[in-house]
Parts: C-alpha cells; sequence; structure tokens
C-alpha cells in the first residue's frame, strides 16, 4: 500500500508568505546590505526564494549542522561554516523548520560568535511543539502542528525536497 501525500501548505500560499517575509525583513534591518546565511540542507529553496523578495542587498552564505550519526542522535556540531566575514554585520539566518529550537539558537551561537553586529532569524515553519531553548524566531513564516513534513526543501530521507508545497503522509501527523 503507497501511502497518499496530503499538502499542508499549497504553492501559491507559500509564495505569497515569503513575499509578505521579504517586505518584513527588509523593512526590520538598519543598512542596506545584509548577510544571510542558509542553514543547509532543508533551507536552501526557501532562501532562495526569500532572497529575491527582499527590498535590500544581501549576500548570501551557508552554515550546516549535524546532529545525527546513522539513526542516533548526538550532540550539534557545525560541519560547515560562512566564509564571508560576519564582524561588523547584520546578519539574518534563515532555516526551514523550528521544533525543540535546538539547532537555531546553534546556528545563532556560531554566527554571534563571529562578531556579528545584529543576528534576526527566520524560519518558514514553527512547529507548535514545546521548546528547549529561550530562543525564538524573529520571523516565522507558519505556524504548524506537529506533523511530519516535507517538500519545499524539507526531505524525508533526502528524498521529496523539491516538491513545491509542503506536505505530510495521510494518516501519519504525528511528528
Amino acid at each position: 500500500m503507497s501511502r497518499k501525500i496530503k499538502t499542508l501548505i499549497d504553492e501559491k500560499t507559500l509564495k505569497k508568505r515569503v513575499k509578505e517575509l521579504g517586505e518584513e525583513i527588509s523593512g526590520s534591518f538598519n543598512t542596506d546590505k545584509i548577510v544571510v546565511i542558509s542553514i543547509l540542507k532543508g533551507a536552501l529553496i526557501f532562501t532562495a526564494d526569500l532572497l529575491r523578495a527582499l527590498k535590500i542587498d544581501a549576500e548570501l552564505d551557508f552554515i550546516r549542522l549535524k546532529s545525527y550519526s546513522g539513526r542516533s542522535k548526538t550532540r550539534l556540531e557545525v560541519t560547515y561554516r560562512p566564509e564571508i566575514a560576519l564582524k561588523d554585520r547584520e546578519v539574518l539566518i534563515v532555516d526551514d523548520i523550528i521544533d525543540t529550537g535546538e539547532s537555531l539558537e546553534f546556528a545563532y551561537r556560531e554566527v554571534v560568535s563571529k562578531g556579528a553586529s545584529s543576528v534576526k532569524t527566520c524560519v518558514l515553519l514553527d512547529k507548535e511543539v514545546p521548546k528547549r531553548t529561550e530562543l525564538r524566531p524573529d520571523f516565522v513564516g507558519f505556524k504548524i502542528p506537529d506533523y511530519f513534513v516535507f517538500g519545499y526543501g524539507l526531505d524525508l530521507n533526502e528524498t521529496l525536497r523539491g516538491l513545491p508545497y509542503v506536505g505530510y503522509f495521510e494518516g501519519e501527523q504525528d511528528g
């Protein structure tokens, strides 16, 4: 029996909200040029669309975090660091989803440690589950229930990232 994919957030709704986020974010910085740090791999598609929606110039770089070894969760570590100098720069960290908040906080601390003058955060999805950190995103695309989601950059075992919408499997709504 194959599992049926249900749409949680359709392509049109995603595009509209990304455009709104671009305007909100652009108006929140005190400069005409920021550094956008995208958390790989999940935030890549969202970040690309968000960059096009910004009304200010942005340099782009990446950070990649690892918290799994096979199927076992381990401590978070950085496997790829931004190459752009962040000292005295205004930075926006972009992530695909926040659930516990630990990954976003880890990336935030890494960027702050590089001397950024200000750091703001943006997530596409905020999963409505208890957080394990005090850090809350400055900008949120959508609040979602505790579903395991994929598409629009989010993956299921490295697959389904390319879907133009955010989906889940029917009958498998629990995260």
